[in-house]
């Protein structure tokens, strides 16, 4: 989960000191309890505070790693609520709709996500909105929807291929039929010729 320096509007662009940030990443959580603001040690409390400036309506995610099913999400900070960036454009950072003007770029899909992640060895899981355009859209599914064609069987290669095997098998057991049909007639005509013989034959 990506985190950077935070800051407020109006402040001076004096960034987080290196220890400081180093603290934000050991005692982050994506999710926080009410419970979890009791009785914190001081690296606690300054991961909660960071917490509290977070927007957490909508997520902006990372969809570089989308064909392992594998995304990362965080928060928004207050820039990038203001600027509109993962509500009024695409949510996905590498998105180049993502720093997009309003109404510019394509039409925007908003998905509730089941988000499982681990978090200081714990496995844990939320529903997280994010806003997506239609062509990360299709990255987010992209595993899923594969999956479910191997499934089923339906690719358009495996359905061409099951014609052309049906197709054949086909057409060995007319010829097979054929061929039976044939020594059929084969031997009654030499029966019936036997036959005629024999009655020739006799005085």
């Amino acid at each position: 989960m990506a985190l950077y320096p935070y800051i407020r509007a109006g402040q001076s662009s004096r960034h987080i000191s290196h220890p400081e940030f180093d603290i934000l990443k050991a005692s982050h959580k994506f999710l926080r309890d009410d419970e979890d603001s009791k009785d914190l040690q001081w690296n606690e409390q300054l991961a909660a505070k960071y917490y509290d400036n977070l927007y957490r309506e909508f997520a902006v995610c990372d969809l570089k790693h989308y064909k392992t099913g594998n995304f990362a999400l965080r928060w928004r900070t207050e820039s990038e609520v203001l600027s509109g960036a993962g509500e009024t454009s695409c949510g996905n950072t590498r998105c180049e709709h993502h720093a997009a003007p309003e109404g510019s770029g394509p039409r925007l899909t908003t998905l509730e996500l089941p988000f499982a992640y681990e978090e200081h060895g714990e496995v844990r899981s939320a529903l997280v909105k994010v806003v997506l355009c239609p062509k990360c859209c299709k990255k987010l599914l992209w595993k899923r929807q594969k999956e479910k064609e191997k499934q089923e069987g339906e690719g358009p290669s495996s359905k061409s291929e099951a014609g052309r095997g049906d197709a054949d098998h086909e057409r060995k057991r007319r010829r097979e039929e054929g061929v039976e049909d044939r020594r059929s007639r084969q031997g009654e005509k030499g029966l019936s010729e036997r036959k005629k013989v024999r009655r020739e034959s006799r005085p």
